[in-house]
C-alpha cells in the first residue's frame, strides 16, 4: 500500500493543528472537571452552612436608650450558673433554612410541657362591681430579679399573658401545655457582654437572646420599658421553641416584634414606619421567607423591620391570619424539621393568592399615611 508524500511543513501544520484541537479539548475537560468538583463543593458549603445556621440563633436588634443601671439582686443562682455549665455546648436555632423535601434539625431538644392550669382571677367591671373569671397560666416564669423588682414583674406578667391570650384569640390556636421561661436579666453592658461570651454567643448589637438548647432567655436591663420588650420579645422566641420547634426565620422574629410592645390588656400599636419610610415597596415575601444568609449580613436590620411589617400586615386579614395558623399547625406536628420553601410556596397561594400584591398596597398606604401625620 502507497501513502501520499506529506512534506515536512505539511506534517508540522497538521502536528500544530491537532495540538490546538488537543488542547481545546483538554481545555474544555478540565472546565468541566472543575464545574463538577466545585457545584459539588459548593452545595456541601451551602449544606454546611445551612446545618450552622439551624443551630445558630441570632436575636433582636437594638431596642431603646440606656439609663443608668440599677445594682441587681442575686436570687435564683441557678439561673445564672447555666452559662458555666452548658460552655463548650453550640445554639440550637430559633429558625431554620429549607432545602430539599425536609430538613432535620440535628440537637432537637424541645422541652418537655405540663399541662396548664386555670386560677380564678378577680376583676372590675365597668360599672365598679367586683367580678371572677377563669385565667390561664400559660407559663412558669424564673428570672433572677429579687427585691425591688416587683413592679417590672408585675407588668411583665400582665403583659405575657396578653400576647399569649392574643395568640390563642388571632390565631385560634388552642394552648393547653404550660411553658417554662427562664429569663437572666443584667444591668450592666459589661455583665450582659461577659455572660453571653460564656455562652459562646458574640455580644456585639444585641440586648437580648434566647438559646433554644438551654430554654435559657438573657437579656440587657437598660430601662424599665426596654426591659419589658426585649423580654417578651425573646419569651416569643421560647414560646415559638416549645410549641413548634424550628421555624422560618421570618416569623420567629416577626412575631417577636409585634408581641413585643402588646399592652397589659392586650392591645397592639400599629406598626412604626419610622425605620422603614425611606421604602416606597416592602421586601419581596420570597425574600424574607427565604434568604436565611441575609440575617446574617449587614442587612439584618432592614429583615427584621421588614419582618415585623409582614407579620404585622398577615394579622390585619383573614387570609394572613389563616396562612399564619397553617404554618403554625403544620410546624407543631414535627418540631424538630422544617417546613420546605415548596410547602410554604403552595400554602403561600392556597390562603392568600395576591399576597404580595396585597402587602405592597398595604404598605406604601401605610407609608404615605405615616409621612403625611409627621
Amino acid at each position: 500500500m502507497c501513502y501520499p508524500y506529506i512534506s515536512y511543513k505539511q506534517q508540522l501544520n497538521l502536528l500544530v493543528k491537532m495540538s490546538y484541537k488537543k488542547r481545546a479539548l483538554l481545555v474544555i475537560a478540565t472546565i468541566v472537571i472543575i464545574i463538577l468538583i466545585f457545584s459539588h463543593k459548593l452545595y456541601g458549603y451551602f449544606e454546611l452552612t445551612f446545618d450552622k445556621l439551624a443551630a445558630v440563633y441570632q436575636s433582636s436588634p437594638h431596642l431603646s436608650s440606656p439609663v443608668t443601671p440599677n445594682k441587681k439582686e442575686s436570687n435564683n443562682r441557678s439561673l445564672t450558673n447555666i452559662a458555666a455549665d452548658q460552655n463548650s455546648q453550640s445554639l440550637s436555632a430559633s429558625s431554620s433554612p429549607h432545602k430539599a423535601d425536609k430538613v432535620t434539625v440535628n440537637r432537637c431538644r424541645i422541652p418537655e410541657l405540663v399541662n396548664i392550669t386555670t386560677q380564678r382571677q378577680k376583676y372590675i367591671k365597668n360599672d365598679g362591681s367586683i367580678n371572677y373569671r377563669v385565667s390561664k397560666n400559660y407559663y412558669q416564669l424564673e428570672t433572677n430579679l429579687g427585691k425591688g423588682y416587683e413592679p417590672f414583674l408585675e407588668e411583665l406578667n400582665l403583659k405575657l399573658n396578653a400576647a399569649f391570650q392574643h395568640i390563642e384569640n388571632r390565631l385560634d390556636i388552642r394552648l393547653n401545655k404550660k411553658i417554662k421561661l427562664q429569663i437572666v436579666f443584667l444591668t450592666s453592658r459589661i455583665e450582659f457582654e461577659n455572660y453571653l461570651n460564656t455562652l459562646g454567643v458574640p455580644p456585639s448589637g444585641y440586648q437580648g437572646m434566647y438559646q433554644s438548647y438551654n430554654n435559657l432567655a438573657v437579656v440587657e436591663f437598660i430601662n424599665h420599658k426596654q426591659a419589658i420588650n426585649a423580654a417578651i420579645h425573646e419569651a416569643i422566641h421560647a414560646f415559638n421553641y416549645a410549641y413548634f420547634g424550628y421555624s422560618l426565620r421570618f416569623l420567629n422574629e416577626g412575631m417577636a416584634q409585634y408581641l413585643s410592645a402588646i399592652t397589659s390588656n392586650g392591645a397592639i400599636a400599629t406598626f412604626n414606619f419610622s425605620w422603614l419610610k425611606h421604602q416606597r415597596y416592602p421586601h419581596q415575601i420570597s425574600i424574607l421567607l427565604f434568604s436565611e444568609l441575609d440575617w446574617h449580613g449587614n442587612n439584618n436590620h432592614e429583615l427584621y423591620q421588614n419582618s415585623n411589617a409582614l407579620f404585622h400586615f398577615l394579622m390585619t386579614n383573614a387570609q394572613g391570619r389563616a396562612l399564619v395558623q397553617q404554618i403554625l399547625k403544620l410546624e407543631m406536628k414535627e418540631p424538630c424539621s422544617v417546613l420546605t420553601q415548596g410547602v410554604i410556596e403552595e400554602l403561600l397561594f392556597e390562603h392568600f393568592p395576591n399576597h404580595q400584591q396585597e402587602f405592597d398596597y398595604w404598605f406604601e398606604n401605610s407609608v404615605n399615611s405615616f409621612l403625611s401625620e409627621e
